[in-house]
């Protein structure tokens, strides 16, 4: 029996380019731009996004986006998704990330047991963004659920 070959997904292209000093834009296959500059510590304003921060915001927001997603197709949509992101860097270089720590709290008439599985598999396996995260940091999660 022949081995079948996972499927590949191929994701836009992003193009990045200086608007002057050290802001630029990431522009995407859809047209969307992103501004960013470096950290204040790196000589940015701290008027725009730093990198860091972008990926930081990307694990909350995929955590965020899937939970809904999936509660949904289990027929119980939260009323509210948020997500709070905490993340502890190495001190020494390259600086990555080596502990995140996602809070979760969701309203709504909602099954506690439902929420457990649907937010263990969107941390494992359904969240792309926090699965990455996880092949070089700690990634942990708890979760709050605020009946209406």
């Amino acid at each position: 029996m022949q081995e079948k070959t996972p499927e590949i997904i191929k994701q836009p292209a992003v193009i990045v380019s200086s608007v002057g000093g050290l802001k630029f834009v990431a522009t995407t296959d859809t047209g969307n731009k992103i501004f960013f500059e470096p950290s204040i510590a790196l000589g940015g304003s701290g008027k725009i996004p730093n990198p860091m921060e972008y990926y930081i915001a990307a694990i909350g927001g995929c955590v965020a986006i899937k939970t809904q997603i999936d509660l949904a197709a289990r027929g119980t949509a939260p009323e509210s998704v948020t997500v709070h992101v905490e993340c502890t860097r190495s001190g020494t270089l390259p600086q990555i990330l080596t502990a995140i720590h996602l809070k979760i709290f969701l309203t709504g008439k909602l099954d506690e047991a439902s929420v457990a599985v649907v937010l263990n598999d969107v941390m494992t396996l359904h969240c792309p963004v926090a699965v990455m995260a996880a092949a070089s940091a700690k990634v942990t999660w708890e979760y709050t659920i605020e009946n209406s």
